[in-house]
C-alpha cells in the first residue's frame, strides 16, 4: 500500500464530492488535522474508519486500498481473488488444526507414558511430566485459536 497514493485518492474523492476536510472530519468524528495527514500520506486512517470513510466518499474499500476507481469487472475480479485467498487461508488453518491435534496427543503421550518408562528419578519424572503438559497445553491453546480464526472466516 502506498500511503501517498491513497492520501491523494482520498483528497480527490473528497473534492469530487464537494466536501471540505472539516466536513469530512466532522462526519467521521475525527479532527481536520487527521484528514489532512491522511491526504498528505503522512498517516493512514484507522482501520475502523475505512468503511465509514468509503461510505462518505462513495467508494469501495478495495478502491481505497488500491487508490483508484475500479470498474465492476475489476471489483469482481478482486473479489474473486480475495475469496480464493480466504479459501486458501481456511484450508491452511484446517491443516494447522490437524497438527495441533497431533501436538495434543504427543503431549499426552509424553506426560503419561514417557514419564513412567524413561524417567528414573523424581527430577526426571517432573521434567518429563512438565514437558508433556507444556506440549499438550500449547496444542490446546493453538487449537482454540485456530478454531476461532476459522469461525471468523466463516462470518
Amino acid at each position: 500500500m502506498d500511503q501517498e497514493k491513497i492520501g491523494a485518492f482520498i483528497k480527490a474523492m473528497r473534492k469530487e464530492k464537494g466536501m471540505t476536510q472539516e466536513r469530512l472530519a466532522e462526519e467521521l468524528g475525527v479532527t481536520q488535522k487527521s484528514v489532512s495527514r491522511w491526504e498528505s500520506g503522512k498517516t493512514m486512517p484507522d482501520l475502523s474508519l475505512y468503511e465509514p470513510l468509503c461510505n462518505e466518499l462513495g467508494i469501495q474499500v478495495s478502491e481505497l486500498l488500491y487508490a483508484k476507481r475500479m470498474s465492476d469487472e475489476e471489483r469482481i475480479d478482486r473479489g474473486e481473488n480475495t475469496a480464493k485467498n480466504l479459501l486458501m487461508t481456511r484450508s491452511q488453518l484446517e491443516t494447522y488444526a490437524i497438527f495441533t491435534e497431533i501436538l495434543i496427543v504427543v503431549g499426552i503421550v509424553i506426560a503419561m507414558t514417557l514419564t513412567t518408562v524413561l524417567a528414573n528419578t523424581n527430577v526426571e519424572r517432573v521434567i518429563t511430566l512438565a514437558s508433556g503438559c507444556f506440549v499438550w497445553g500449547f496444542g490446546l491453546i493453538m487449537r482454540v485459536k485456530i478454531r476461532r480464526a476459522i469461525k471468523q472466516l466463516e462470518e
